[in-house]
């Protein structure tokens, strides 16, 4: 029983992968948020990320991000996002719009996760546009209770 249902996940897995697009995903997030008690200043996040695009709803990515603060840090990061299945609406009637909501992790010394909610604009069929919102929370006062405004281009 077992042999059959790994040979399933395996062929279910295979399909999924052979359906979904691979893109680059290039990101910044500014810090407009931060509590009074954090202990240093955390400016911006620069990111350069691989997207996995299932063909529905979900995307997972990852690579690395680059913290500028009182001192400049890189970390991996990871990542998924579930999308609405079809656009909200199409802006000039002809861009499509998506909405999704997300969470991802740095894996800093001490950690740190977030939620992200956004919105996702087909400039063309191979480019899309990202406006998003993300919380960081984490153990480490310097990203705790941060709130970032960020705009992303997958390509």
């Amino acid at each position: 029983m077992k042999k059959l249902v790994s040979a399933a996940l395996l062929a279910g897995a295979t399909s999924a992968s052979a359906a979904g697009q691979f893109s680059s995903l290039a990101s910044y997030d500014y810090v407009f948020s931060k509590p009074s008690t954090a202990t240093s200043h955390t400016a911006s996040v620069i990111n350069t990320l691989v997207e996995y695009t299932y063909p529905r709803t979900l995307s997972i990515y990852g690579g690395f991000s680059f913290i500028l603060r009182d001192s400049f840090e890189s970390t991996l990061t990871l990542g998924a996002r579930l999308y609405t299945p079809t656009p909200m609406f199409y802006w000039g009637g002809s861009v499509p719009i998506w909405s999704y909501v997300g969470a991802g992790t740095f894996l800093l010394d001490n950690g740190a996760y977030y939620p992200e909610a956004g919105l996702r604009i087909g400039i063309t069929n191979n480019t899309r546009l990202d406006v998003f919102l993300k919380v960081f929370n984490s153990d480490d006062t310097a990203y705790d209770k941060h709130a970032t405004i960020g705009v992303g281009l997958t390509f």
